[in-house]
């Protein structure tokens, strides 16, 4: 018996998944001193409820219930003589529901499963087929085996509650996998092909998905629109609302509208009324025609895009607010003549606030240094030289800012 109940004491330790723990307890003690009625409880809320039971009726015991509280405070096993009047069934004046429940049980010894500041479970032995009492030995090895039973027991929950974090982590990766799938859709991806036009886009989120937008559409008076937009904050939050800001604009711009003030300014009512008071975005939207050479704009906050034209940078400003925080807000168009050669390139500060190790930030003058320098055959061509250039300047520091980027190109 002691050498059963010895390496039991041991194998518990390794145990992790409680039912074939407390199977394997009951078998054991049970094997070693002949005992025929084993109940284990474990802790359920408000209740220590029936966890395994052979030979013994499933019974349940209140959380606050003496007899617990006694196991819990002296972490002690408890002998059950019911006819002792010095015993601690007595002394502590169990009410006769509890004295019941003892009884129905059987026990002649309760072990407490104890963790390290709570009773986690209960074990009710039965009498010795022999008839005999508990020896000390046998209290010794019942005690040891009680504890290393706590522990496992404790370990048992500390690896299911790191299971489902895991699991948690898991569901919460892939339904940001899938959040950022969908954001990706909302980018064009097919790109129509307009005469005299070479354009393009790009968007890199800082963290699997963003708040950043761009889009380009051919309107039905064909006239080409595009815009680039930033939506305050990040993750989830920001990228729903980007969502919601890009479908709205493709909704204006298909109503072919003639004021981009007024269009500007329906975008400002929508964001303001459907989002939290501290969400806000900058937005540039754009329609070129390509009859007059005119670019038609409204910027709504965003960073001035620009218009390099044979070395000279031209700042397409005019607009109004950022868009969403102030629900009265005016914008106004304004019109800029493009000539063949000229290049616009729009960014969001994602691109011109690309730090380094030391929090210096690129700029846009450097931007424009760049380009001034730099020339590719196509617009498709300048997007990943301007994404490398920001990137050799942060020479790996992590970036913190979505970088987003459009090129078009006036053949």
């Amino acid at each position: 018996a002691e050498q059963i109940l010895a390496s039991l004491s041991e194998d518990v330790r390794t145990m992790v998944e409680t039912r074939p723990l407390l199977e394997a307890v009951a078998a054991r003690i049970s094997q070693a001193l002949h005992i025929d009625n084993v109940l284990l409880l474990l802790r359920d809320g408000e209740q220590f409820q029936t966890a395994f039971a052979a030979g013994a009726p499933r019974l349940s015991l209140p959380g606050d219930a003496a007899t617990a509280r006694l196991l819990n405070r002296d972490r002690t096993p408890l002998r059950v003589y019911m006819e002792d009047r010095a015993s601690w069934i007595h002394r502590e004046r169990l009410p006769a529901a509890e004295i019941d429940w003892l009884r129905d049980t059987g026990a002649e010894l309760l072990l407490p499963l104890a963790g390290k500041d709570e009773l986690l479970g209960i074990i009710s032995l039965g009498p010795k087929r022999s008839e005999e009492p508990f020896s000390g030995a046998d209290i010794r090895l019942l005690r040891s085996v009680a504890a290393q039973t706590g522990l496992a027991l404790e370990n048992s929950r500390l690896t299911a509650a790191v299971a489902e974090e895991a699991a948690q982590r898991e569901l919460l990766h892939r339904e940001v996998e899938i959040a950022r799938e969908v954001q990706e859709r909302l980018f064009p991806h097919i790109l129509p092909s307009i005469d005299g036009i070479d354009y393009g886009g790009v968007c890199r989120p800082a963290h699997g998905i963003g708040g950043d937008c761009y889009d380009f559409l051919l309107l039905e008076n064909g006239q080409f629109a595009f815009s680039i937009g930033d939506v305050s904050g990040k993750g989830i939050p920001a990228a729903l609302l980007m969502a919601s800001l890009q479908s709205a604009l493709r909704a204006q711009a298909m109503s072919l509208p003639r004021d981009l003030g007024a269009l500007m300014a329906a975008m400002n009512r929508v964001l303001h009324d459907s989002s939290p008071d501290n969400r806000y975005a900058t937005l540039f939207y754009a329609q070129y025609d390509p009859a007059t050479r005119q670019l038609a704009y409204v910027n709504g906050g965003h960073n001035a895009p620009f218009v390099l034209r044979r070395g000279e940078i031209h700042r397409l400003e005019s607009g109004g607010p950022v868009v969403g925080l102030l629900r009265p807000a005016r914008y106004s168009q304004d019109v800029f003549h493009i000539e063949p050669g000229d290049l616009f390139v729009g960014y969001t500060d994602g691109i011109s606030e690309a730090m380094n190790a030391s929090e210096e930030e690129w700029g846009e003058e450097a931007l424009v240094g760049f380009l001034t320098k730099h020339t590719s055959p196509s617009a498709a061509g300048y997007l990943p030289a301007i994404m490398e250039a920001a990137d050799a300047f942060a020479a790996g520091a992590p970036q913190h800012d979505d970088m987003t980027l459009i090129v078009v190109r006036f053949l």
